[in-house]
């Protein structure tokens, strides 16, 4: 028996946002072996921050026409906002790193995005457990393990800040990491909202 009932499709809307989603990080994380490729790699997240933009539009176009919704219209809308706040973050850092010229690309970053790939995946699979309305227990699992990303991108971003302050003596590189690194940290913080509104549609439905 399904959780929810049968209705316009949302949860395969929300799918498509996911899948954009490890789309893009992807696309971050081989910067690792590609650090010139910087100004490429933002062309090609900005493209698909846009695809990500056309498809929660289409969200709420068909929230705002359709009667009956398979769970509550705020909930609906909550989420898709959470996901494609990720992708917007994402774009926000690369956007950053590539105006900021930042080449070679420190370390650091690559600690907050492998952070952000295993978060995000975990967002994917939750998306997925609430498309098939079957296992709660599993989908809450997921939202778990995001959480508790986000704890660990938490103690690097301090840890990260303070080496930051303490080893650079240029405050314009200062100021221009700052900006970097919170936005990279902001990534995990988008995906535990994600999954903090798939954790409340699972208690309002069960």
């Amino acid at each position: 028996m399904r959780l929810f009932p049968e209705s316009v499709n949302f949860f395969e809307l929300f799918d498509r946002q996911s899948v954009l989603l490890q789309k893009s990080i992807k696309i971050l994380n081989d910067l690792e072996e590609n650090h010139d490729g910087i100004k490429k790699q933002a062309i090609r997240i900005k493209k698909i921050e846009h695809e990500a933009d056309e498809i929660i539009h289409e969200i709420l176009n068909k929230l705002n026409k359709t009667f009956i919704t398979p769970l509550d219209r705020e909930d609906i809308a909550t989420l898709a906002g959470h996901l494609d706040d990720i992708i917007d973050v994402m774009d926000m850092a690369v956007s950053r790193i590539s105006i900021y010229r930042i080449n070679p690309i420190p370390s650091p970053v690559f600690k907050y995005l492998h952070l952000a790939e295993k978060a995000i995946n975990q967002v994917a699979s939750s998306v997925k457990e609430l498309k098939n309305g079957k296992d709660r227990a599993k989908l809450l699992k997921h939202c778990e393990f995001v959480n508790f990303i986000e704890n660990e991108a938490d103690e690097l971003h301090r840890g990260t800040l303070e080496e930051l302050f303490v080893h650079e003596k240029d405050p314009i590189t200062i100021i221009k990491m700052r900006e970097i690194y919170e936005a990279l940290e902001h990534i995990t913080d988008r995906c535990e909202d994600a999954a903090n509104a798939m954790e409340t549609i699972v208690v309002k439905n069960q």
